[in-house]
């Protein structure tokens, strides 16, 4: 064939629609053009090849992202969004779904479209993202956010204001989302004032509507759960919203997948044969981790979209409360133990995309039970190493973490083990995940050894020897 036959394209390469807008794009353009006409005058083509011109929108060389509504892209063009979008509202959605960033993954497919449908909600979407970029900037979270998450804010608290004179939409799904979004703000500055006074209006509203079952949109009732839930496990307070039943068909393996032992297990079964709240969470632990549940492609992909098996347990543990039914020292133990799986599973949950996840208030009231509650733990002992170690691992409090790993030195003495390595086979037999936990505790293991062995003042044994007997 002719090469002088065939059809000519001229491509204009752009990664954004509002490329079109720039001055040296559109005269380029206009050059092309001018030179598909000249080539037509001077050389008759057929009407179907007649100044062809070809406008294609690719990602920029520099990036991998995809466009998808769902999150795994940067900023979708084809998405109707509530507000538009100007260069500073795009960067910030930008930061919700680019690589690596400190933005939270879990539940994005569920949060990302509440956020899309409404406005007031949209604007905290943005003030969210906010403070995300604030925790790359400063390494961690901050209490306050700047004038541009206010900024954002402000916005959202206008067009709430709005919303808010049409009594009748008092308990509408926006409401309903926009509420959230407001709650999400305050659970990520870890300031749960505000938090709780969204959450009491929350409640009401789904109360004019007869409860929190009667959302009948999936992406709102998930994530109205989420926001219930983090905020609750923040402050280690019961839930107030039923589990989605999506939630609750990820709670449990299926019937019928085999039961791995656990001989930590059995052993609390023969001695509390009628304390079986928090060990039934724990045996349905130790088997979704033992099915590799939660650490696959696919679990991750829940974890990210309607929720995994984490947010129902988490709800499960918040719902017992050991204490206030007895104050024996099996009580005791099971709140040590539910405290302890609690912050066994905040680090899991944190891979699986969550955060923040805040475990101040869990640290605290485990060293408060244990400052407060002296109990025999005998042939149980390696579930009270568990949940200290964890503890420990967990706790950004230096004076928390030195008490944990004194207690910690005391439960090493008592079990007559010299070295660390023994330590963690105890932790390791009781539940363990080796893809998060490998090289955890390095710092701990140091603190640790130090007060077993101190430089300088010989060995330290009989002093926690007298410890022991005290506690025993």
């Amino acid at each position: 064939m002719d090469r002088s036959a065939k059809t000519i394209f001229n491509f204009v390469n752009l990664s954004h629609p509002d490329e079109l807008k720039d001055e040296e794009t559109q005269l380029r353009i206009r050059r092309l053009a001018m030179s598909e006409v000249g080539r037509a005058r001077r050389k008759p083509k057929t009407k179907r090849e007649r100044n062809e011109m070809v406008l294609e929108f690719r990602k920029p060389a520099a990036t991998s992202a995809t466009i998808d509504r769902l999150g795994r892209g940067e900023v979708d063009p084809f998405t109707p969004y509530p507000i538009a979008l100007d260069e500073t509202s795009r960067a910030l959605v930008a930061s919700i779904f680019r690589d690596g960033s400190a933005h939270s993954r879990q539940l994005r497919g569920a949060w990302w479209l509440v956020g899309l449908s409404d406005k007031a909600t949209f604007y905290n979407v943005l003030a969210n993202a906010r403070l995300y970029q604030l925790k790359e900037l400063t390494g961690t979270f901050v209490q306050k956010s700047d004038l541009l998450g206010l900024s954002m804010q402000n916005h959202a608290l206008r067009s709430m204001t709005d919303r808010i004179k049409d009594s009748e939409g008092h308990a509408s799904d926006e409401m309903i989302g926009a509420v959230s979004s407001f709650m999400c703000y305050h659970y990520i500055l870890g300031e749960f004032e505000g938090w709780e006074n969204h959450r009491n209006a929350l409640a009401r509203m789904t109360g004019l509507r007869g409860g929190f079952n009667n959302i009948a949109q999936e992406s709102l009732r998930i994530t109205v759960s989420w926001t219930d839930l983090v905020g609750s496990f923040s402050q280690d307070i019961p839930s107030i919203v039923p589990l989605p039943q999506l939630w609750q068909n990820n709670s449990r393996s299926p019937p019928g997948s085999p039961r791995p032992f656990n001989d930590i297990s059995l052993k609390w079964k023969q001695r509390f044969p009628a304390m079986m709240d928090w060990i039934t969470i724990f045996d349905d632990i130790n088997q979704l981790m033992s099915l590799d549940r939660g650490f696959t492609k696919e679990e991750k992909h829940l974890a990210e979209t309607t929720g995994c098996w984490m947010e129902p347990t988490m709800v499960r543990l918040l719902a017992i409360r050991p204490l206030i039914t007895g104050s024996k020292s099996e009580n005791v133990m099971e709140e040590v133990c539910r405290l302890g799986t609690m912050l066994f599973l905040a680090p899991i949950w944190r891979w699986l995309g969550a955060s923040p996840v805040w475990t101040f208030t869990v640290t605290r009231n485990l060293l408060s039970v244990l400052n407060s509650q002296m109990v025999e733990w005998g042939e149980l002992k390696p579930l009270l190493v568990w949940s200290v170690y964890f503890a420990a691992l967990e706790t950004r409090d230096p004076r928390e973490r030195s008490q944990f790993a004194f207690i910690l030195a005391v439960l090493m003495n008592g079990l007559q083990i010299r070295e660390w390595s023994e330590l963690t086979q105890v932790v390791q037999s009781v539940l363990w995940a080796e893809r998060i936990f490998a090289s955890s505790d390095g710092s701990l293991r140091d603190d640790v050894m130090s007060i077993l062995r101190l430089p300088g003042t010989g060995d330290v044994t009989p002093v926690l020897e007298e410890i022991e007997d005290e506690e025993a």
